[in-house]
């Protein structure tokens, strides 16, 4: 890759890796990410990775800030959502009108945020902004927001109208529903929310097309990158990390475990070789597969071009196999642990629970091969996100 990555950027992850680690067993009580937890990512300055550096943030290439990410995942996959999901609702400020984005980042450069893009809210335009209301799901992180935006159809009372708006509203307005119980991922907060009436102002909402005007804050070449470039920037490395972490403890397991009924430790036997040869190389040809492809789309963009079609399709198509190749991998590695990974808190046990739970996001399920498919054969899109 020509994008050289900062090593002080995992040094700050690194540093306070500890607190995140410690606090593992109570966030999956909590079902959020523990305020201690919180905290330590907020003082690292990571919450402002995808924040442009004239409001005070680290405006990251993306190569960088995939890279931190993966890293965070060693020490806890709730805390390295925590600078996915709400970084990526900071990235969204770009497309606001300049006084909208000054109000969220101008006097905290930290994304405080969280949102809901589906099902769409309802927005009724009123004098000055809309009257936004609905409820929305998975809103990861909504704890410790601020802002919670949201997809929504606005309402002018036109049969025909089929206008859409992104909208950030107030986390004062918002309802948080108490329905994150789930399989893993279970510390990222993902509630439901509820919105009535809220009032959102023009300055913090943008028509959801394609065709996007940054603001003057967001003229970096970061913001070029196209948010489906960011978003398999974001969530895929979490799932590279999640397969890291399974066989490493795995490797360990086999190091020291001796099977049921055997006479050596498991890392003696040729299949648990050659299970965990399989997995590494699964793993490390995703994983090149998507920091090659991110790569070569940051190149292409500091060059002064347009991400292309064919370039989204390849982002869509190298998170896709990452997330299909982390599965496989950590399902291996479940199996390869035998007993030992059906009890709770074991730390395989709990790859296997949120590599299930982060599959099921729709940015990177098995039914995004047939729409980079579709793409290849220069068809329209079935996921209109891509082209975001």
């Amino acid at each position: 890759m020509k994008t050289d990555v900062d090593p002080s950027l995992l040094e700050r992850i690194r540093s306070i890796g500890p607190i995140l680690k410690a606090n593992l067993a109570e966030g999956e009580r909590l079902r959020r990410l523990p305020q201690e937890s919180f905290d330590a990512l907020s003082s690292s300055e990571l919450l402002t990775m995808l924040t442009p550096k004239s409001l005070g943030g680290m405006e990251l290439d993306p190569v960088s800030y995939a890279t931190v990410i993966e890293e965070a995942v060693r020490f806890d996959s709730a805390a390295a959502w925590t600078i996915t999901n709400p970084l990526l609702w900071a990235f969204f400020c770009s497309r606001l009108p300049e006084q909208g984005a000054e109000e969220m980042l101008g006097q905290d450069p930290r994304a405080l945020f969280a949102a809901s893009i589906t099902p769409p809210m309802r927005a009724v335009p009123v004098d000055g902004g809309f009257q936004i209301t609905g409820d929305g799901r998975f809103a990861s992180n909504c704890h410790h927001a601020r802002w919670i935006a949201s997809v929504c159809a606005v309402d002018d009372g036109e049969a025909t109208s089929n206008k859409v708006i992104w909208a950030y509203i107030s986390r004062e307005n918002c309802q948080i529903l108490d329905t994150w119980d789930v399989l893993g991922m279970r510390a990222t907060g993902s509630d439901d929310i509820r919105v009535d009436n809220a009032f959102v102002p023009t300055q913090r909402a943008f028509p959801f097309t394609p065709e996007i005007t940054l603001g003057p804050r967001f003229q970096g070449p970061l913001y070029r990158f196209s948010f489906i470039g960011i978003v398999t920037a974001a969530l895929t490395p979490v799932m590279l990390g999640i397969a890291r972490v399974a066989i490493d403890e795995a490797t360990a397991l086999a190091k020291a475990k001796t099977a049921t009924g055997g006479s050596s430790v498991l890392w003696m036997n040729h299949s648990v070789q050659s299970q965990i040869g399989q997995a590494v190389a699964t793993l490390r040809a995703a994983r090149a597969l998507l920091y090659n492809t991110l790569d070569d789309v940051w190149q292409w963009v500091l060059s002064g071009q347009e991400v292309t079609v064919d370039q989204r399709a390849d982002l869509l198509l190298a998170a896709t196999n990452a997330s299909e190749s982390t599965v496989r991998v950590v399902e291996r590695m479940h199996t390869l642990a035998g007993t030992s990974a059906i009890y709770s808190g074991n730390p395989i046990e709990r790859c296997f629970r949120d590599i299930q739970v982060a599959r099921q996001h729709r940015f990177y399920t098995e039914g995004r091969y047939e729409t980079f498919g579709r793409m290849y054969f220069g068809l329209e899109p079935d996921y209109g996100m891509v082209m975001l």
